[in-house]
């Protein structure tokens, strides 16, 4: 097949399969799972209202400074605090083929720029910082810039509203 028409197929065939397009070529999405340890049970909140509106909100009782960990393998792209506002102490993981995770509002950032997690690896503390009304931890899956709507071990989550997940990020 031509360059041309792979890349004429590849254009319309990957985003009816959830698929990302690199250098003409499909990238499936990484493996993610929940970004906490293998058998915790986080509720996840979403919500139309929420920026970007295909995040999701997670937290459970008492969560204040519980192990928050990389939902898939890849390197660390931005460590950031944005003080009181938006995210406030917060990391991005890129994952390639044009896949990034985000996770916000943490009190603790483990890691630095450029630095290689594998997945389950605690890359931070769940925390209340930026513009965060308690402790929860604020997560999205992007590609290409853009909020996806979220998928923890091969299933989308639950959209509009809020149900228990159990971490199988072992």
């Amino acid at each position: 097949m031509s360059r041309t028409r792979r890349a004429f197929v590849t254009a319309l065939v990957a985003p009816l399969v959830g698929l990302a397009l690199t250098q003409g070529e499909a990238v499936a999405a990484p493996a993610f799972q929940l970004p906490f340890p293998c058998g915790q049970v986080w509720e996840g909140q979403t919500r139309t209202s929420h920026s970007p509106a295909n995040a999701v909100d997670l937290n459970r009782a008492d969560d204040l400074g519980d192990a928050v960990v990389a939902s898939a393998g890849g390197t660390v792209t931005r460590v950031e605090n944005t003080g009181s506002t938006s995210y406030g102490r917060w990391i991005e993981i890129g994952h390639g083929g044009g896949w990034r995770t985000r996770y916000a509002h943490l009190s603790v950032q483990r890691v630095s720029v450029g630095q290689a997690v594998t997945r389950g690896q605690r890359i931070g503390d769940v925390g209340s910082t930026g513009g965060s009304t308690g402790p929860h931890l604020h997560f999205e899956q992007r590609l290409d810039g853009v909020a996806q709507k979220i998928v923890f071990n091969g299933s989308q989550i639950l959209y509009w509203g809020s149900r228990s997940y159990t971490s199988r990020n072992c």
